[in-house]
Order: structure tokens, then C-alpha cells, then sequence
């Protein structure tokens, strides 16, 4: 006979405390198993729904919970509807009849247990696991009601867990300022939250939905890579990382114009360009983007500047057009030779990452005979200059 363990919730996010739950819950019932049952609609939530869809919460908890005994479960989400607790607990039953089950539930919503729709024939079917805060639980309290409810309480295992002060409304309002979100969330879940673009302002969720629509899916998922990689660089040096991720999410928008669109775009709105930026589709597409992300979403000018020159680079750059160049270098779905280099390094020197960046640069188009744009050289020299200044006076 297994032990198997029930652990419903929102999951949106799913956050450390999450996993560190799960890991005691392991350990403190002697589990088998542990199924991680994320909700399509709680019944106490039927207002405000979730932020995030059900695949990508299904999917955190994936990338969150990676003990072999851990299965996350699709059950709730694959019924659909309002979630309660009585169906999915008489559908594990009917999986497992021989085994020993128990139903995970917190203190506040033990103390309302008996509100819970059919809940008796929950307590016939499982044990209530009920974890306890040891920081906040008045234990009298929670013995009073357990009194007061006798079949509650012959069905019901208290453990005291010592919660971890996080919750996922804090980390969605985190997210939609792009903050770090180190200790809050696995690495891996914070790198899938920024990529699929969730819990962003109607705003920004309004730029990407305008994006993916003019990209393919390639190019999609390149902008929402240099988007996170721009907000991590952004974090690092002091620009605001809200703008970063901006920067990033549109400075591909119009990529994949052809380059008679490109002309045609560049007269129609009066955008000047040099002969060399009208013959060269790679050069197009910064300047359309810049201008498109100006005329559409006036993101603000150091966002505008940023795309403009994130493919070329030019003399005196700002910081945000050093990091957004530098992200679309460093992005994770780049896999050239020395990317894990130039990554590490961009963490210490935006400019010798500059530096390596313009080179590979220039010597890719020399070596294919194509001409190299001003701005290009100048920014190259200007670095060189700088560093060798640098050096003599050291």
C-alpha cells in the first residue's frame, strides 16, 4: 500500500514556499507520492479568476518540482469548470483504492472545512494533512474547532510547517515591475515567466500580443529572450527593467519586412535613411522598428533610441542602447561559439562585451565582402580609443 498525498492550489505562480511545502510534505507523511493537482477555477476565486493560463501554470509547477515523487497533474484544469474538492478526491480514490491518500489542506482552510461542499465524503475517502504555521497558529484555536467538530478531527493529521514569506500576488506584482525575482521562484520558472510575457501590465501584454501576431515564431521567441536578457542586464547596470523588457519585446517588431515593404515603409512615413540603410535589408529593420515603436506605443525616447540602434551601435551610446545591443548578443537562444563567454563576461563590462560584439560585427560582413555601416566603426573606434586611454593612464 502506497502513501499518496493530494496537493491542489492556484500555483499562479507557483513560488518557493510552494516547494519547500512540497518537499516537507515528502518527508513529514512518509510519501510515495505527491500530486500537484493545479485548479482550473477555485470555487473561492470564481470572480477574479487567474493571470496566468492553465498550460503555463501547469508548466511552472514542471519546472518547479523536480523530485521523481512529485507527479503535477492536469486533472482539474482537463474537467474544466469550478474545481471542487469532493470530485477530485473521488477520482484519485477511484485510481488508488487500496492506497492511503491524504488531502493537504492549510490551517484557514481547515477552520472552514466544514463549509466545503460535500466535505463528508471527503473525510470518508482521505486524511486531512493540515499544516500548521508555527509562527502564527494560536493552537488552542485550531484544537477548539476540531473539537467542535469530532468527524473533522478523527480524519485529520496536523503538521507544523514553517512558511516561507512569499506569495504569488506579491511575485505577480514583481513581475509586472520586470524585478528580480531570486529566492521568490525557481531560476527555471523565472526564466518561463519572463519569456511567455506573464503577469505583464495590459500594456505590455498589449505589445506582445502585437508582436507574436507579425513574427514568426522563431523570431517570436528571439524577441522574448532578449527581452528578459535586457531586464537582467538592465537590473545589473541601473537602468529601470521595465523599459529593458520593452526594449527587448519590440526591437524585432518589424524584422520580417521584405525589403521593398521596408522601402515602401520608409517613404510612406518620411523616415530618412542613407543609401547604404535603403540596400541593406539587415539595416532596415531597426530604423522601421524604431519608428514603428514610436508611432504606435511612444515608449518613451531612451526605448525608441535603443531599437534605432541596436543593430548598428554608434558613437557615444547611452545605456540603454548599450544593453539592449548587448542582450540581442547574449540572449539565451543564441548558440554560437563563446556565448556562454560573452554572457559571463557581460555581467562584469558592458563595453568589453561591446568591444567583442562590434568586432564579430565587422569581421562577419568583411569577410562576406558587404559594406559596414559609419556608426558601426565609429563605435568600434571610440571604444578601442577609450580603453587605450584607459590603459596609459593606469
Amino acid at each position: 500500500m502506497k502513501r499518496i498525498a493530494l496537493f491542489g492550489g492556484s500555483f499562479d505562480p507557483i513560488h518557493t514556499g510552494h516547494v519547500r511545502l512540497a518537499d516537507f510534505l515528502l518527508h513529514a507523511l512518509r510519501l510515495n507520492e505527491l500530486t500537484v493537482i493545479p485548479a482550473a477555477v477555485s470555487p473561492f476565486k470564481t470572480e477574479t479568476g487567474t493571470a496566468a493560463p492553465d498550460e503555463d501554470r501547469l508548466q511552472m509547477c514542471r519546472l518547479s518540482l523536480t523530485d521523481p515523487r512529485i507527479t503535477v497533474s492536469d486533472f482539474e484544469i482537463k474537467k474544466g469548470g469550478v474545481s471542487y474538492s469532493v470530485e477530485t478526491v473521488r477520482a484519485f480514490r477511484a485510481l488508488h483504492p487500496d492506497d492511503e491518500l491524504f488531502f493537504v489542506v492549510g490551517e484557514d482552510q481547515l477552520t472552514q472545512f466544514h463549509k466545503w461542499y460535500m466535505y463528508r465524503d471527503i473525510l470518508s475517502m482521505v486524511t486531512l494533512a493540515a499544516v500548521r504555521r508555527e509562527r502564527t497558529t494560536e493552537n488552542g484555536a485550531l484544537q477548539a474547532y476540531l473539537d467542535e467538530h469530532p468527524e473533522i478531527g478523527a480524519h485529520t493529521c496536523l503538521l507544523d510547517f514553517d512558511p516561507f514569506p512569499v506569495s504569488s500576488t506579491e511575485i505577480r506584482q514583481k513581475v509586472a515591475s520586470c524585478e528580480d525575482l531570486s529566492g521568490l521562484v525557481t531560476p527555471e520558472t523565472e526564466d518561463f515567466i519572463y519569456k511567455r510575457g506573464l503577469y505583464q501590465t495590459e500594456a505590455v501584454r498589449t505589445m506582445i500580443a502585437d508582436i507574436r501576431g507579425r513574427l514568426s515564431d522563431y523570431r517570436f521567441y528571439h524577441s522574448m529572450c532578449v527581452a528578459d536578457a535586457a531586464r537582467r542586464l538592465a537590473l545589473r547596470y541601473g537602468w529601470d527593467p521595465a523599459k529593458a523588457y520593452v526594449s527587448g519585446v519590440l526591437h524585432d517588431a518589424m524584422k520580417e519586412l521584405g525589403r521593398r515593404e521596408g522601402l515602401r515603409y520608409f517613404d510612406e512615413h518620411g523616415v530618412a535613411v542613407s543609401e547604404s540603410e535603403r540596400l541593406i535589408k539587415k539595416l532596415q529593420h531597426a530604423i522601421t522598428g524604431a519608428d514603428y515603436a514610436k508611432r504606435t506605443y511612444d515608449p518613451g525616447d531612451d526605448i525608441v533610441s535603443a531599437i534605432r540602434f541596436h543593430t548598428t551601435g554608434r558613437a557615444d551610446m547611452t545605456l540603454p542602447e548599450k544593453i539592449l545591443f548587448v542582450a540581442d548578443f547574449i540572449s539565451d537562444d543564441r548558440d554560437y561559439t563563446g556565448v556562454a563567454q560573452m554572457r559571463e563576461r557581460a555581467q562584469t563590462s558592458l563595453e568589453w562585451m561591446m568591444e567583442e560584439g562590434l568586432r564579430f560585427t565587422i569581421e562577419d560582413l568583411a569577410k562576406e565582402n558587404r559594406p559596414i555601416h559609419p556608426d558601426t566603426v565609429n563605435c568600434y573606434n571610440q571604444i578601442l580609443l577609450e580603453k587605450i586611454r584607459k590603459e596609459k593612464e593606469a
